[in-house]
């Protein structure tokens, strides 16, 4: 019970720090006027995302910290300890249908609380397939830039080397040099 309650109690810190944290992102997000749309949809989504995750954790850690607190746990760990000896012979036991029944109702809600990890683990793997996506996008357009450079430098080099072979040619001028004459 007590490693249980620490893990509800581990989770439910962790889903409020995270979530305290995107929303202080939204916010920062919303004051900052010069991001260009890519970068700024990027990021809202990526808030979003794991704001709804933060909620998502506090909700188990919640649900599995109530599986604890109300009983449920010692009930269903009292379902097959009980003494059947006591009873008449022949006398069946009312309690079996109630003992399915909870079984049951148990089972339903620990089924809900792996649904929600589905979900969270969900929620993270389009996080990590967004991220991928747009920091492609933005190598892709670093390396076209610095391809570009590249091939700017190499066609300056080449010219400069054909000028060189010419007798005759001067260097190619500076820009920053002034066509006045000196004093």
């Amino acid at each position: 019970m007590t490693g249980g309650l620490l893990l509800a109690a581990g989770l439910v810190l962790v889903g409020l720090f995270t979530g305290a944290r995107q929303r202080q992102t939204l916010r920062a997000l919303g004051a900052e006027p010069f991001l260009p749309d890519v970068d700024r949809a990027y990021r809202r989504g990526l808030a979003r995302r794991r704001t709804v995750t933060s909620a998502i954790l506090v909700l188990i850690g919640a649900l599995i910290a109530w599986y604890y607190v109300s009983g449920m746990d010692a009930r269903m760990d009292a379902i097959p300890e009980r003494d059947r000896s006591a009873l008449p012979d022949g006398a069946d036991d009312p309690r079996p249908a109630e003992d399915k029944q909870f079984a049951r109702l148990v089972a339903v809600y620990w089924s809900v609380v792996m649904g929600l990890v589905f979900v969270a683990v969900c929620l993270a793997v389009k996080d990590f397939w967004a991220t991928r996506t747009y920091w492609m996008a933005r190598y892709k357009e670093l390396r076209a830039d610095h391809e570009t450079k590249l091939q700017r430098d190499l066609a300056v080099h080449r010219q400069q080397r054909l000028n060189a072979r010419v007798p005759g040619l001067k260097p190619p001028a500076d820009d920053t040099a002034t066509d006045e004459p000196p004093v």
